[in-house]
């Protein structure tokens, strides 16, 4: 158990965009993605200063730009909250940009998924009975109070796809055509 709960669990934000200079990030497309997706999602959760959360702080003072802002608790000894400037911190520029040689196809090529639909499936038949009730129950108030049959059906067919069952029996909760979430199921 953590000694501060709160702050070493709600309050930490990992991000694989946090590296130091020199050290960056593969041409992994789902890697490039989550650089700034992490980031961009701690930012809103905890705020533009969470790197200065002592959970998040480093060990070391952090030499930057940045100034003030919501839930600021650091401090700052320069007037410079720009970049560039003639003032203020001097960046080594033989860490900051890299040009890796690359070979082959790192671009262009949409992620293939043969299987979109199994990992709901195998949860769905990992469920006791009693729990697979209780999930029909669950979605069915949700997925029959919409209006749009189109809508509707459409996402019958990805539980359909998922498990037969488990689109079966929440077609016949829902009051679905189950021929048309059959049909629709043919089409993914």
């Amino acid at each position: 158990m953590p000694t501060n709960f709160f702050q070493e669990t709600e309050q930490v934000a990992m991000a694989p965009a946090n590296l130091i200079p020199g050290i960056e990030p593969s041409e992994d497309r789902l890697l490039q993605g989550r650089v700034f997706s992490y980031s961009d999602t701690q930012m809103y959760r905890l705020g533009a200063n969470h790197q200065q959360l002592p959970i998040n702080r480093p060990l070391v003072n952090v030499v930057n730009y940045n100034q003030d802002g919501v839930l600021n608790v650091g401090t700052t000894q320069s007037n410079v909250n720009y970049q560039p400037s003639r003032e203020g911190v001097v960046e080594d520029q033989a860490a900051r940009h890299s040009t890796p040689s690359l070979a082959g196809d790192v671009q262009q090529r949409a992620i293939y998924k043969q299987q979109n639909f199994a990992q709901a499936g195998e949860l769905y038949r990992s469920f006791t009975e009693q729990e697979q009730r209780n999930l029909i129950r669950n979605l069915s108030g949700d997925l029959g109070a919409v209006e749009n049959n189109e809508v509707k059906h459409k996402m019958l067919s990805f539980f359909y796809k998922a498990d037969t069952e488990y689109g079966t029996q929440l077609t016949k909760a829902v009051n679905g055509d189950l021929v048309k979430v059959k049909k629709l199921a043919m089409s993914l």
